[in-house]
Protein backbone atom coordinates (compact mmCIF):
# COMPACT_ATOMS: atom_id res chain seq x y z
CA UNK A 1 0.00 0.00 0.00
CA UNK A 2 1.05 3.62 -0.65
CA UNK A 3 1.85 5.75 2.12
CA UNK A 4 1.42 9.62 2.03
CA UNK A 5 4.70 10.61 3.69
CA UNK A 6 4.76 14.88 5.15
CA UNK A 7 7.92 16.22 5.82
CA UNK A 8 7.84 19.17 8.28
CA UNK A 9 10.70 21.40 7.66
CA UNK A 10 11.49 24.78 9.39
CA UNK A 11 12.08 26.82 6.17
CA UNK A 12 13.58 26.27 3.16
CA UNK A 13 17.46 26.41 2.85
CA UNK A 14 20.93 25.57 2.31
CA UNK A 15 21.18 23.75 5.62
CA UNK A 16 21.68 20.21 6.84
CA UNK A 17 18.31 19.70 7.44
CA UNK A 18 16.57 20.37 3.52
CA UNK A 19 19.66 18.30 2.26
CA UNK A 20 18.30 15.35 4.35
CA UNK A 21 15.03 15.61 3.89
CA UNK A 22 15.42 16.03 -0.07
CA UNK A 23 18.13 12.89 0.25
CA UNK A 24 15.47 11.17 2.02
CA UNK A 25 12.72 11.42 -0.40
CA UNK A 26 14.95 11.31 -3.51
CA UNK A 27 16.09 7.73 -2.18
CA UNK A 28 12.70 6.59 -1.26
CA UNK A 29 11.02 3.84 -2.97
CA UNK A 30 7.93 5.32 -5.16
CA UNK A 31 6.03 2.75 -5.63
CA UNK A 32 5.99 2.49 -1.83
CA UNK A 33 6.52 6.42 -0.89
CA UNK A 34 4.17 9.55 -1.86
CA UNK A 35 6.18 12.28 -0.49
CA UNK A 36 5.03 15.69 0.19
CA UNK A 37 6.93 18.83 1.99
CA UNK A 38 5.48 21.68 4.61
CA UNK A 39 7.57 24.57 5.70
CA UNK A 40 6.52 26.24 9.31
CA UNK A 41 7.49 30.11 7.62
CA UNK A 42 9.24 31.35 3.82
CA UNK A 43 12.85 30.81 3.58
CA UNK A 44 15.71 31.60 1.85
CA UNK A 45 16.93 28.76 -0.50
CA UNK A 46 15.28 26.25 -2.98
CA UNK A 47 12.67 24.04 -2.03
CA UNK A 48 13.83 20.54 -1.21
CA UNK A 49 12.51 18.31 -4.27
CA UNK A 50 10.33 20.55 -5.85
CA UNK A 51 8.12 18.18 -7.95
CA UNK A 52 6.85 17.08 -5.18
CA UNK A 53 3.74 19.06 -3.09
CA UNK A 54 4.94 21.77 -1.55
CA UNK A 55 3.69 24.44 1.14
CA UNK A 56 4.99 27.37 3.23
CA UNK A 57 3.18 28.53 5.88
CA UNK A 58 1.94 32.10 4.52
CA UNK A 59 3.14 33.47 7.99
CA UNK A 60 5.62 33.20 10.39
CA UNK A 61 3.34 32.86 13.35
CA UNK A 62 3.94 29.48 15.04
CA UNK A 63 -0.10 29.44 15.26
CA UNK A 64 -0.73 30.24 12.51
CA UNK A 65 1.71 27.50 10.54
CA UNK A 66 0.20 25.09 12.80
CA UNK A 67 -3.66 25.43 11.68
CA UNK A 68 -2.12 26.01 7.85
CA UNK A 69 -0.59 22.22 8.30
CA UNK A 70 -3.44 20.99 10.14
CA UNK A 71 -5.55 21.59 6.96
CA UNK A 72 -2.58 20.76 4.33
CA UNK A 73 -1.83 17.12 6.62
CA UNK A 74 -6.05 16.50 6.14
CA UNK A 75 -6.49 17.83 2.97
CA UNK A 76 -3.67 15.39 1.47
CA UNK A 77 -4.84 12.39 3.31
CA UNK A 78 -1.25 11.95 5.27
CA UNK A 79 -0.86 8.65 6.20
CA UNK A 80 2.82 9.48 8.34
CA UNK A 81 3.82 13.13 9.32
CA UNK A 82 7.59 13.59 9.47
CA UNK A 83 9.31 16.13 11.62
CA UNK A 84 12.44 17.38 11.49
CA UNK A 85 14.88 19.14 14.03
CA UNK A 86 13.23 21.73 17.17
CA UNK A 87 11.00 23.69 16.20
CA UNK A 88 9.29 21.59 13.41
CA UNK A 89 9.67 18.64 15.91
CA UNK A 90 7.55 20.41 18.73
CA UNK A 91 4.66 22.67 16.13
CA UNK A 92 4.53 19.19 13.68
CA UNK A 93 3.72 17.13 16.18
CA UNK A 94 1.24 19.75 18.28
CA UNK A 95 -0.66 20.22 14.97
CA UNK A 96 -0.82 16.56 14.19
CA UNK A 97 -1.87 15.28 17.58
CA UNK A 98 -5.40 16.87 16.04
CA UNK A 99 -5.50 14.39 13.28
CA UNK A 100 -4.30 11.29 15.75
CA UNK A 101 -7.82 9.92 16.43
CA UNK A 102 -8.22 9.64 12.03
CA UNK A 103 -5.21 7.46 12.01
CA UNK A 104 -2.37 10.16 11.45
CA UNK A 105 0.98 8.31 12.93
CA UNK A 106 3.81 10.75 14.08
CA UNK A 107 7.64 10.37 13.37
CA UNK A 108 10.26 12.52 14.78
CA UNK A 109 13.49 13.22 13.51
CA UNK A 110 16.22 14.50 15.99
CA UNK A 111 19.52 15.98 13.81
CA UNK A 112 21.61 17.94 16.09
CA UNK A 113 21.49 18.39 20.31
CA UNK A 114 19.37 21.03 21.51
CA UNK A 115 20.33 22.05 24.79
CA UNK A 116 20.99 25.29 22.91
CA UNK A 117 16.87 25.60 22.89
CA UNK A 118 15.70 23.32 25.06
CA UNK A 119 14.49 25.48 28.03
CA UNK A 120 11.95 23.98 30.45
CA UNK A 121 9.15 24.90 28.73
CA UNK A 122 10.26 23.32 25.44
CA UNK A 123 11.35 20.17 27.29
CA UNK A 124 8.08 20.22 29.06
CA UNK A 125 6.33 19.67 25.48
CA UNK A 126 8.73 17.61 24.07
CA UNK A 127 8.08 15.18 27.21
CA UNK A 128 4.78 15.43 26.53
CA UNK A 129 4.97 14.80 22.38
CA UNK A 130 6.80 11.71 23.19
CA UNK A 131 3.77 10.09 24.33
CA UNK A 132 2.44 10.34 20.79
CA UNK A 133 5.35 10.05 18.76
CA UNK A 134 5.32 6.07 17.10
CA UNK A 135 8.90 6.00 16.27
CA UNK A 136 11.85 8.39 16.68
CA UNK A 137 15.25 8.79 14.68
CA UNK A 138 18.30 10.34 15.84
CA UNK A 139 20.92 11.39 13.17
CA UNK A 140 24.08 9.91 15.34
CA UNK A 141 24.51 7.60 18.66
CA UNK A 142 25.32 10.43 20.20
CA UNK A 143 21.89 12.28 19.60
CA UNK A 144 20.15 9.57 20.64
CA UNK A 145 21.68 9.31 24.05
CA UNK A 146 20.89 13.13 24.66
CA UNK A 147 17.07 12.95 23.48
CA UNK A 148 16.90 9.83 25.86
CA UNK A 149 18.60 11.48 28.64
CA UNK A 150 16.35 15.46 28.09
CA UNK A 151 13.04 13.58 26.91
CA UNK A 152 12.92 10.27 27.65
CA UNK A 153 12.34 9.00 24.15
CA UNK A 154 14.18 6.34 22.33
CA UNK A 155 15.51 7.38 19.42
CA UNK A 156 16.68 4.56 16.20
CA UNK A 157 19.44 5.47 14.90
CA UNK A 158 19.61 6.52 11.29
CA UNK A 159 22.68 8.28 9.96
CA UNK A 160 22.92 10.63 7.30
CA UNK A 161 24.75 9.24 3.86
CA UNK A 162 26.74 11.14 1.07
CA UNK A 163 25.50 12.10 -2.60
CA UNK A 164 28.54 10.65 -3.86
CA UNK A 165 28.27 12.85 -7.11
CA UNK A 166 27.70 15.50 -5.25
CA UNK A 167 31.27 15.75 -3.90
CA UNK A 168 33.46 13.22 -5.85
CA UNK A 169 35.79 13.95 -8.85
CA UNK A 170 36.14 17.36 -8.11
CA UNK A 171 38.93 19.78 -10.14
CA UNK A 172 41.42 21.50 -8.15
CA UNK A 173 42.52 23.72 -10.07
CA UNK A 174 38.97 24.67 -11.38
CA UNK A 175 37.92 24.93 -7.57
CA UNK A 176 40.94 27.34 -6.93
CA UNK A 177 40.11 29.54 -10.07
CA UNK A 178 36.71 29.92 -8.73
CA UNK A 179 37.86 30.81 -5.04
CA UNK A 180 40.23 33.62 -6.53
CA UNK A 181 43.06 31.23 -4.61
CA UNK A 182 46.54 30.80 -5.62
CA UNK A 183 48.09 27.60 -7.04
CA UNK A 184 50.62 27.47 -4.36
CA UNK A 185 50.41 26.60 -0.50
CA UNK A 186 47.74 24.30 1.31
CA UNK A 187 44.33 25.34 1.61
CA UNK A 188 42.50 24.97 4.49
CA UNK A 189 38.50 25.12 4.66
CA UNK A 190 35.86 25.02 7.02
CA UNK A 191 32.31 24.35 5.47
CA UNK A 192 28.99 25.38 7.33
CA UNK A 193 27.10 28.03 7.94
CA UNK A 194 28.55 31.19 9.40
CA UNK A 195 27.32 31.07 12.83
CA UNK A 196 28.85 30.64 16.64
CA UNK A 197 27.32 26.92 16.26
CA UNK A 198 30.33 25.87 13.37
CA UNK A 199 33.04 27.50 15.18
CA UNK A 200 33.98 30.10 12.54
CA UNK A 201 35.64 32.47 15.02
CA UNK A 202 37.53 29.79 16.19
CA UNK A 203 38.83 28.45 13.07
CA UNK A 204 39.49 32.69 11.95
CA UNK A 205 41.99 32.73 15.38
CA UNK A 206 43.67 29.22 14.26
CA UNK A 207 44.14 30.71 11.03
CA UNK A 208 45.90 33.84 12.60
CA UNK A 209 47.88 31.87 14.38
CA UNK A 210 48.83 29.32 11.32
CA UNK A 211 49.46 32.88 9.61
CA UNK A 212 53.31 32.82 10.66
CA UNK A 213 53.79 29.09 10.63
CA UNK A 214 52.59 28.42 7.23
CA UNK A 215 53.34 31.53 4.96
CA UNK A 216 51.82 30.30 1.73
CA UNK A 217 48.61 28.95 3.36
CA UNK A 218 45.23 30.30 2.25
CA UNK A 219 41.95 30.00 4.65
CA UNK A 220 38.34 29.37 3.15
CA UNK A 221 35.00 29.69 4.83
CA UNK A 222 32.19 28.15 2.55
CA UNK A 223 28.65 28.51 3.55
CA UNK A 224 25.47 31.26 3.77
CA UNK A 225 26.48 34.15 6.18
CA UNK A 226 23.56 33.32 8.56
CA UNK A 227 24.89 35.71 11.18
CA UNK A 228 26.03 38.90 9.07
CA UNK A 229 26.98 40.94 12.42
CA UNK A 230 29.97 37.79 12.97
CA UNK A 231 30.70 37.71 9.41
CA UNK A 232 31.48 41.38 9.65
CA UNK A 233 33.75 41.33 13.29
CA UNK A 234 35.27 38.05 11.19
CA UNK A 235 36.56 39.77 8.53
CA UNK A 236 37.68 42.85 10.85
CA UNK A 237 39.97 40.46 12.56
CA UNK A 238 41.06 39.38 9.72
CA UNK A 239 41.86 42.84 8.10
CA UNK A 240 43.80 43.80 11.25
CA UNK A 241 45.74 41.02 11.34
CA UNK A 242 46.39 41.46 7.63
CA UNK A 243 45.44 38.12 6.14
CA UNK A 244 42.71 39.83 3.28
CA UNK A 245 44.32 38.48 0.70
CA UNK A 246 44.65 35.24 1.97
CA UNK A 247 40.59 34.76 3.40
CA UNK A 248 37.82 33.69 0.91
CA UNK A 249 34.35 33.84 1.91
CA UNK A 250 32.59 32.78 -1.08
CA UNK A 251 28.95 31.73 0.74
CA UNK A 252 27.20 28.72 -0.18
CA UNK A 253 27.94 26.94 -3.36
CA UNK A 254 26.88 24.80 -5.26
CA UNK A 255 29.65 23.46 -6.77
CA UNK A 256 31.19 21.20 -3.90
CA UNK A 257 33.03 18.49 -5.93
CA UNK A 258 34.84 21.24 -6.75
CA UNK A 259 35.39 23.21 -3.57
CA UNK A 260 36.86 19.80 -2.26
CA UNK A 261 39.09 19.33 -4.61
CA UNK A 262 40.49 22.72 -4.26
CA UNK A 263 40.87 22.16 0.03
CA UNK A 264 44.39 19.90 1.46
CA UNK A 265 42.10 20.12 4.86
CA UNK A 266 38.99 20.62 6.34
CA UNK A 267 38.66 22.39 9.59
CA UNK A 268 35.76 21.37 12.08
CA UNK A 269 35.72 23.35 15.10
CA UNK A 270 32.23 22.91 15.83
CA UNK A 271 30.62 23.74 19.19
CA UNK A 272 28.55 21.72 18.66
CA UNK A 273 27.06 18.70 16.09
CA UNK A 274 24.39 16.33 16.05
CA UNK A 275 26.18 14.47 12.73
CA UNK A 276 28.36 17.05 10.53
CA UNK A 277 26.86 16.29 6.90
CA UNK A 278 30.41 18.06 5.71
CA UNK A 279 32.65 15.29 7.49
CA UNK A 280 31.08 12.64 5.49
CA UNK A 281 31.76 14.20 2.62
CA UNK A 282 34.99 15.22 3.22
CA UNK A 283 36.67 12.16 4.11
CA UNK A 284 34.41 10.90 0.42
CA UNK A 285 36.16 13.42 -1.31
CA UNK A 286 39.39 12.61 0.13
CA UNK A 287 40.18 15.39 2.85
CA UNK A 288 41.91 14.84 5.86
CA UNK A 289 39.28 16.11 8.96
CA UNK A 290 40.58 17.85 12.08
CA UNK A 291 37.72 18.59 14.08
CA UNK A 292 36.14 19.15 17.96
CA UNK A 293 35.56 16.49 19.79
CA UNK A 294 31.41 16.90 20.68
CA UNK A 295 28.29 15.69 19.78
CA UNK A 296 28.15 13.42 17.14
CA UNK A 297 31.60 14.21 15.38
CA UNK A 298 33.52 11.18 16.77
CA UNK A 299 30.38 9.01 15.71
CA UNK A 300 30.87 10.09 11.88
CA UNK A 301 34.92 10.25 12.01
CA UNK A 302 35.29 7.40 13.74
CA UNK A 303 39.37 7.22 13.65
CA UNK A 304 39.92 8.71 10.51
CA UNK A 305 40.00 12.30 11.94
CA UNK A 306 41.85 14.00 14.07
CA UNK A 307 40.01 15.06 17.38
CA UNK A 308 40.85 18.05 19.26
CA UNK A 309 39.21 19.90 22.68
CA UNK A 310 36.38 22.66 21.29
CA UNK A 311 36.87 26.59 21.88
CA UNK A 312 40.62 26.22 21.71
CA UNK A 313 41.64 28.01 18.70
CA UNK A 314 45.79 26.83 19.70
CA UNK A 315 44.96 23.49 19.37
CA UNK A 316 42.81 23.67 15.77
CA UNK A 317 45.87 25.24 14.51
CA UNK A 318 49.09 23.35 16.07
CA UNK A 319 46.36 20.20 14.56
CA UNK A 320 46.27 21.30 11.30
CA UNK A 321 50.11 21.87 11.35
CA UNK A 322 50.40 18.57 12.19
CA UNK A 323 48.80 17.21 9.73
CA UNK A 324 50.13 18.91 7.12
CA UNK A 325 53.35 18.93 7.65
CA UNK A 326 53.56 14.86 7.79
CA UNK A 327 52.20 13.41 4.49
CA UNK A 328 52.37 9.84 5.76
CA UNK A 329 49.65 10.82 8.25
CA UNK A 330 47.90 13.01 5.83
CA UNK A 331 47.70 9.98 3.88
CA UNK A 332 46.80 7.26 6.65
CA UNK A 333 44.13 9.74 7.52
CA UNK A 334 42.90 10.16 3.75
CA UNK A 335 42.86 6.49 3.60
CA UNK A 336 40.88 5.73 6.30
CA UNK A 337 38.19 8.21 5.83
CA UNK A 338 37.20 7.05 2.21
CA UNK A 339 36.98 3.70 4.04
CA UNK A 340 34.72 5.42 6.56
CA UNK A 341 32.85 7.73 4.06
CA UNK A 342 31.74 4.06 2.93
CA UNK A 343 29.44 3.53 5.67
CA UNK A 344 27.15 6.54 4.69
CA UNK A 345 24.60 5.64 2.43
CA UNK A 346 21.26 7.08 1.79
CA UNK A 347 19.29 4.43 0.25
CA UNK A 348 20.06 2.18 3.03
CA UNK A 349 18.79 4.59 5.68
CA UNK A 350 15.77 5.79 3.39
CA UNK A 351 15.10 2.11 3.05
CA UNK A 352 15.22 1.80 6.68
CA UNK A 353 13.03 4.84 7.69
CA UNK A 354 10.59 3.63 5.05
CA UNK A 355 10.04 0.10 6.99
CA UNK A 356 9.98 2.20 9.74
CA UNK A 357 6.75 4.18 8.65
CA UNK A 358 5.48 1.05 7.05
CA UNK A 359 5.30 -1.04 10.56
CA UNK A 360 3.92 2.14 12.61
CA UNK A 361 1.17 2.39 9.85
CA UNK A 362 0.58 -1.46 10.30
CA UNK A 363 0.00 -0.94 14.16
CA UNK A 364 -2.66 1.67 13.70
Amino acid sequence: MMLRVAHVLNSPGHGGVPRVVDALIRHSDPMRIAPLVFYLKPGQGTPVSPDIPIRVATTASKASAMTELVAFLDHHGIDVLHTHSYRPNLFGRMAGAMLRPAGLRIVAHYHNDYDDKWDAEALCVERRLAAITDTAFAVSASVAAHVAERVGLVCEVAENGIDRARVIGGDKARGRTALGLGACGPVIGLVGRVCRQKGVDIFVDAAIELASTLPQAQFVIIGDREDASLAADLWSRIDLAGLTGRFRFPGHREDMADMFAALDLLAAPSRWEGFGLMLAEAMAAGLPVVASRVGGIPDVLGEAGMLISPEDPTALADAIGAVLSDSQRRAAMINLGQTRAARFDWARTAGRITQAYEGVRMAA
